[in-house]
């Protein structure tokens, strides 16, 4: 009798003959890049830390490389004026294929990040515009930011110059408050158990992704086949725990929701969702529902995890650079005289603060890779032709550390963003840490309200000091899909008490 373990990797081997070899053509007239082994192609020559690969190929092979990850074809783009092209191509305007890591697990793609063509047009204008009516860009935003904010400061005032040890876990509930105010209605304590417990598993589960060394992205039924050996059974249950969680306002909407009023972004979802007759429309029925909780998925992790990795990242180099964050207070002073806080109203002159967050977002640059594009249509590119399905990766850790581009871009130095005599903040079109083109980050705006508002108002308030006898992992990054530090202390010390 054969046994099962042999049947399975008979399957296995069928499969994967058939994936690698039989359901995707070859791909003709490819740009450069690393030769693979059959089967797995470049699989096993990736860095746990995708970009340090990606990182090191760039030098090798120039601005335009192949990958190839199993059976999927990538194109590793190195370059920022490449970037800026391909990503404006309709073309290139395709999302990989998230279905086995969407947040509604039903075979479907949902919300913003993940869909393409009418169905992500159609959420995208939607989700920016009612986000603009209630309060994206205007006062009432920046009135909702500072209430958390105070309340951090007030949070970070008890801890009476001790050293804070979950400075991440306190800026995102701060930071999700604001934006989750005007989705859902709903303002968290600062120490909301479910909320931070929410949070750390949906993280857990992207991590689990990564961990996965691949087999789940690049070999998803390999996956399916064998949950619990790949931890495909483990990060599925966290998605739907996390998407449980996402459901719970929609639920509660839909029993309070007034016809004549209303209240937030879910309410007008749901109304959107009430007059749709179109059965292809994506706020037609259960899949206007699904996308409205996918899309408050979205907002939420690329709304506010991203926004507080960043600040969390500031407060280590702030720490860690005491004259960056000297010339930053001062500048803050010579504004408001330390008698008021800071609002938006005062960037413009400010030019030194901007160029402290525009060189954190690029010497953090949590998301390496950005978010990867895929091909829709067989297109030619620079003399390449770039099939269809083809992933399209934007390299943009290599941009952001290019030394042909930045001199030093291992130094951390907000200077280079500068004019001469310091008195203007000079912009650098290779600085995308929220992408370009057709897919922009839609959030990017509110990302800088609060990055600039939070940053600023924290500073003006405290000194902010390495805690030398806490963990000291310099800049290292845990590893998950955005680059969020390692644990470490700091300690605030009142400036103004």
């Amino acid at each position: 009798m054969v046994s099962g373990v042999l049947v399975a990797l008979g399957a296995v081997l069928v499969g994967l003959f058939y994936f690698v070899f039989l359901s995707k053509p070859r791909w003709k007239n490819a740009p450069p890049g690393p030769s693979g082994i059959p089967f797995l192609g470049n699989l096993l020559q990736m860095d746990k830390f995708q970009h340090i690969t990606f990182n090191k190929w760039a030098k090798e092979y120039g601005p335009l490389y192949k990958v190839k990850l199993a059976s999927l074809n990538m194109l590793v783009v190195s370059d920022y004026k490449m970037v800026k092209e391909i990503f404006s191509e309709s073309a290139f305007s395709g999302r990989m294929d998230f279905t086995d890591f969407d947040f509604i697990m039903d075979g479907k793609l949902h919300g913003i990040i993940n869909t393409e063509s009418e169905h992500w047009e159609e959420l995208g204008r939607f989700t920016l515009r009612q986000l603009r009516d209630f309060g994206f860009g205007k006062n009432s935003m920046e009135d909702s930011i500072m209430l958390e904010v105070n309340d951090l400061i007030k949070g970070l005032k008890a801890a009476n110059g001790k050293p804070v040890s979950n400075v991440k876990e306190r800026l995102l509930l701060a930071v999700v408050n604001a934006l989750w105010a005007i989705c859902t209605g709903i303002r968290h304590k600062h120490n909301d158990r479910e909320l931070i417990g929410m949070t750390e598993k949906a993280n857990k589960a992207f991590e689990g992704i990564l961990e996965g060394g691949g087999i789940m992205l690049f070999m998803p039924w390999v996956a399916k086949m064998f949950p619990k050996w790949s931890g495909y059974g483990l990060v599925k249950q966290e998605l739907l725990n996390f998407t449980n969680f996402l459901r719970k306002p929609v639920t509660d909407h839909k029993k309070t929701r007034q016809e004549d009023f209303d209240r937030d972004f879910t309410d007008v979802f749901l109304k959107e969702i009430q007059k749709t007759t179109d059965p292809s429309s994506a706020f037609h029925g259960q899949l206007g529902e699904d996308n409205l909780a996918a899309t408050l998925g979205d907002l939420y992790l690329a709304g506010t995890d991203t926004t507080s990795t960043t600040l969390s990242w500031m407060m280590i180099y702030l720490s860690k650079f005491p004259d960056v964050q000297k010339k930053f207070q001062a500048e803050i002073e010579s504004i408001t005289g330390n008698s008021r806080p800071t609002t938006v109203s005062d960037r413009p002159k400010m030019p030194y603060t901007e160029a402290l967050i525009a060189e954190t977002l690029r010497f953090s640059t949590i998301t390496p890779q950005g978010v990867q594009h895929r091909a829709i249509k067989d297109q030619e590119y620079k003399g390449y032709l770039i099939p269809k399905d083809t992933v399209i990766t934007a390299n943009v850790f290599h941009i952001h550390f290019d030394p042909k581009v930045w001199g030093d871009p291992e130094t951390f130095r907000p200077s280079r963003f500068l004019s001469p005599d310091g008195k203007t903040f000079k912009k650098h079109e290779a600085l995308i840490p929220f992408s370009t083109g057709r897919r922009q980050c839609l959030g990017e705006s509110l990302a800088r309200d609060n990055l600039f508002l939070f940053a600023t108002n924290i500073a003006q308030r405290f000194e902010i000091l390495f805690d030398k006898n806490g963990p000291d992992n310099g800049f290292e990054s845990k590893l998950s899909f955005i680059l969020t530090p390692k644990p470490f202390n700091v300690i605030f010390k009142d400036r103004l008490a």
